[in-house]
């Protein structure tokens, strides 16, 4: 009785640091200057050097500057800039008279959804030689 206990107690505490949140990680990386980066025309972010060589990245591309103030989350690269869910703050028309810096280099890298590989909550059940 006192082993089963043990071993409870210890499931217990292992499943209670599990975390049972399915959404995305969120240590986004935030501007520490007002920065500019470049997104298409859905509005995902792509690589700076795309708006670099239409040089306005404006009319008539399919490429655009979107600019992030100081203290705002960087999206990362394929990042939706237009969703609220992710919670960037920024605009397509820069501020007067602000000079904007290049992305941090730690934004420069694709977000990626978690891989489930089963485990407990999954919905494959294997049981005593049978699957059910």
């Amino acid at each position: 009785m006192k082993k089963q206990l043990v071993l409870t107690t210890a499931m217990a505490a292992t499943l209670a640091g599990c975390s049972g949140s399915n959404t995305d990680w969120d240590d986004g990386v935030m501007a520490d200057r007002d920065t500019a980066v470049c997104v298409d025309q859905d509005g995902r972010r792509i690589p700076d050097q795309n708006c670099h060589s239409t040089r306005t990245g404006g009319v008539g591309s399919s490429f655009f500057w979107y600019y992030v103030g100081r203290g705002s989350r960087v999206p990362y690269m394929g990042d939706p800039v237009r969703d609220p869910s992710y919670g960037y703050k920024g605009s397509y028309f820069p501020t007067k008279g602000v000079n904007y810096a290049e992305a941090p280099a730690a934004s420069n890298m694709v977000r990626s959804k978690p891989v489930s590989r089963g485990g407990f909550g999954s919905k494959g059940k294997f049981f005593g030689g049978s699957w059910s």
